[in-house]
């Protein structure tokens, strides 16, 4: 049985073939598991990751060991992030006023 029928054939089939990959192919760089346990580490940063599969809806937590995704719905989880982004806002402005008054 032969299956392409000439040299450009052969070449349309190869790149068709190698083209369209499987889902499982991709390479995807954000969180598709969830962690619940309470990180112990000290956290140098956070920020929040949407829904879209096979990205799953997650806080992610920088760490001095790396990141940790953590599911959004643990009280722990919103309580840590609130008083990051308190802490992260309360910076900005204290840089605002120090660049304005000088």
């Amino acid at each position: 049985m032969q299956l392409c029928y000439g040299p450009m054939a052969c070449l349309t089939l190869f790149l068709l073939l190698t083209a369209t990959g499987t889902g499982a192919d991709k390479v995807h760089n954000c969180c598709t598991e969830v962690s619940r346990q309470k990180i112990t580490v000290p956290i140098i940063g956070a920020r929040m990751q949407k829904k879209n599969p096979p990205c799953v809806k997650a806080v992610i937590f920088e760490t001095e060991d790396g990141e940790i995704c953590s599911h959004w719905k643990e009280a722990w989880v919103r309580h840590t992030f609130i008083q990051l982004e308190m802490a992260r806002r309360s910076l900005n402005t204290q840089n605002i006023t120090t660049t304005t008054s000088t």
